[in-house]
């Protein structure tokens, strides 16, 4: 925002009058005041990145507004965030001790010490692989102390309560098992925390009914603010990956936010803007090869892609979201309609199996030439639909294995006189 926008300053030591805030509020609003200023500094960039035939006088206020609300939508958020994280931390500790106490039984201080040192130190390897995820190993090492972490807690359950075999109630009384133990509740008292803040987090987005225009402007104010080039004419690589990250969380935020105006629209209204956001969404990641392959006149022309968004951000004329050219084969399925499709085609496959268990279970057998057929039968079906599953073009390949068979000629003899045998 402007100058003249930001608070007086206040003398801390003067008695508060009636048009001062309170005190608690201070930093709340200096925050909040902080970041609008920050957005509105981005007007400049934004301004030269129009389109010339488009009056920037005319968006100015716009561009304001949207930035004070913004920045107080972000602040909010950011505070609600911090004590409901705090708040998580604090039950999930607590269930964590618990369980150390109950479940593992750590009765000595000895044992408890390991069970947090242990944790301690495996997060501080954590974090150092995960400052170094660009990379190709780390991003494997930190796959692996994910899995390695996680997978503690079963394994220190099952040595903890297991019966036998006798390697395993041997492992139960070693030093180090406090720490395996420690590491394993941390790991999972990480997970329920991460899953009840964003859970938390999905519900307050959802209910505050806040427009779409905050957190998309927050988005693309961003990306033009990273947008600045260094002295050699290039991007630095981490405003680069910082770039790639925003225009995914846009594209998300196109996909999921604008169908959500119509969720009591009829169902022919509520396809056709799902439809509209996906393509919007899509041409927003299609911006994503003009960060990574860049050419000559590639961030001017990228400036200009996210000022229009942004103008059509401001404006409301969603009608003006940007549009691909797309083929059938460019085109990529979401993982969810890839998972139902799967699952769909297993269940077909598995559905004669199912019926021959249960009328076997129930007492109906088949005469017994007609039994194996349909076991046969039913297999076969299975098999096929399961590796059309696996290769699309399983039935291509299945009707070109068929015409190499009928190119072989003892089995064209046998398939046309069915009593001769060829002869060698």
């Amino acid at each position: 925002m402007t100058d003249e926008a930001v608070p007086p300053n206040v003398d801390p030591v003067a008695p508060a009058t009636a048009a001062d805030p309170p005190q608690d509020e201070r930093p709340y609003l200096t925050e909040m005041f902080g970041l609008a200023k920050q957005l509105d500094g981005t007007w400049p960039l934004f301004a030269r990145s129009l389109n010339p035939a488009t009056d920037p006088a005319r968006l100015r206020g716009r561009f304001r507004a949207a930035a004070a609300s913004t920045a107080r939508r972000s602040v909010q958020r950011r505070f609600f965030e911090g004590n409901l994280t705090l708040f998580a931390v604090l039950l999930v500790l607590a269930a964590a001790f618990t369980v150390l106490v109950a479940v593992f039984s750590i009765n000595s201080w000895q044992e408890f010490i390991q069970a947090v040192l242990g944790p301690a130190v495996f997060l501080t390897i954590c974090d150092w692989a995960e400052k170094r995820r660009h990379r190709p190993l780390f991003r494997f090492i930190d796959m692996l102390l994910s899995v390695g972490g996680l997978g503690c807690f079963p394994a220190a359950l099952y040595i903890r309560y297991a019966s036998g075999p006798a390697w395993a109630v041997d492992l139960a009384d070693r030093w180090w098992m406090p720490i395996l133990q420690g590491i394993g509740t941390t790991c999972v008292a990480l997970v329920l925390i991460w899953i009840l803040v964003n859970a938390a987090m999905w519900l307050w987005d959802r209910e505050s009914r806040i427009s779409l225009t905050e957190p998309l402007f927050d988005k693309l104010t961003a990306i033009l603010a990273r947008t600045e080039l260094d002295h050699r004419g290039r991007l630095a690589p981490n405003a680069r990956q910082e770039i790639l990250t925003l225009l995914a969380k846009a594209a998300f935020l196109l996909r999921a936010g604008i169908p959500a105006v119509t969720r009591n629209g009829t169902p022919l209204t509520r396809a056709v803007v799902r439809a509209r956001a996906i393509e919007a969404s899509q041409a927003v990641i299609d911006l994503q090869l003009w960060i990574a392959l860049p050419s000559m006149t590639t961030h001017d022309d990228f400036r200009r892609r996210i000022a229009d968004l942004t103008c059509t951000i401001l404006t409301g004329e969603y009608d003006r979201l940007p549009t691909r050219k797309t083929t059938p084969e460019a085109t990529r399925r979401t993982w969810h309609v890839r998972t139902m499709d799967a699952a769909r085609t297993l269940i077909i496959a598995l559905v004669p199996l199912a019926c021959l268990l249960i009328t076997d279970r129930l007492g109906f057998t088949l005469p017994s030439p007609l039994d194996g057929g349909a076991l046969i039968a039913a297999l076969a079906w299975a098999i096929v639909l399961f590796l059309s599953l696996l290769d699309p073009l399983f039935p291509a390949h299945l009707a070109a294995v068929r015409d190499l068979i009928t190119l072989v000629p003892f089995t064209r003899a046998t398939g046309n006189n069915p009593g001769n045998r060829p002869s060698l």
